[in-house]
């Protein structure tokens, strides 16, 4: 019965109250996440659909079934270890281990009230949103207004194989079965253009893994004299309030 009472604790909101305020972004996990980007194609297929379906994910194959009822009482190391004595877990992905820990630290760590940064930063990507273009006077032809960066607040945690996650999927219009999915809030936008040149530097080396805990070192002092408490000042001061108009 403990157990019970763990594992839905565990799923439901932990935050009585979930903000995205400066207060709250300057002081809560932030997760940077590149899901579906192909860096070498200058394509990101997920940040419309995750944006226009109010979603976040890492994607990766599905926890194993058999892991689900374990995840709110491991640490995250267990979390990994016991996802990787699954054979059939990733088993074409280059690195399993890789895979393993940045599903497993999404799974622990980010919760509602937790923050999610993601960018668009390809002129010519096939799925980039309508919404990040615009017709000028000269031209009938829409502009890129990017590379943006764009913020979100996660709102709900999906258990993975529940009757929620079920019912969500069915009403996604894009990505229908993926696992791992937190609900998010987008609630502000940037241009990356605005950001201090070690903002920016700080974001391009992180950005690799699909998935990162980032401005999570208040001690340390990063390349070029940024903190953690400086990155995080500069996304929120160079973002506006962010209201998704998409177009019919």
């Amino acid at each position: 019965l403990e157990g019970d009472q763990n594992d839905d604790q565990f799923w439901s909101a932990r935050d009585a109250i979930i903000e995205c305020t400066e207060e709250a972004f300057k002081k809560k996990s932030i997760f940077h996440l590149n899901s579906f980007v192909d860096a070498k194609k200058k394509q990101n297929e997920g940040f419309g659909p995750f944006v226009e379906q109010g979603i976040a994910t890492p994607c990766f194959h599905a926890v194993p079934e058999a892991v689900v009822p374990m995840i709110a009482d491991m640490a995250q190391k267990e979390l990994r270890e016991a996802m990787l004595q699954h054979d059939d877990w990733e088993p074409f992905y280059d690195s399993r281990a890789s895979a393993a820990g940045q599903v497993a630290m999404w799974l622990k760590r980010c919760i509602p009230g937790s923050f999610i940064v993601m960018r668009h930063e390809y002129e010519r990507c096939h799925y980039c949103p309508k919404w990040l273009k615009e017709r000028s006077d000269a031209s009938d032809n829409p502009e890129y207004i990017g590379p943006v960066y764009i913020i979100g607040v996660v709102t709900r945690k999906i258990k993975p194989y529940s009757d929620e996650e079920a019912f969500v999927n069915t009403q996604m219009r894009y990505f229908k079965g993926i696992p791992h999915l937190c609900l998010v809030d987008w609630k502000r936008i940037g241009y990356k253009r605005d950001l201090k040149d070690e903002t920016q530097k700080y974001i391009n080396r992180i950005c690799q893994p699909t998935v990162v805990n980032i401005c999570n070192d208040f001690e340390k002092v990063y390349t070029d004299g940024a903190t953690a408490q400086s990155l995080r000042q500069d996304l929120w001061d160079n973002s506006s309030p962010f209201e998704l108009v998409v177009e019919v």
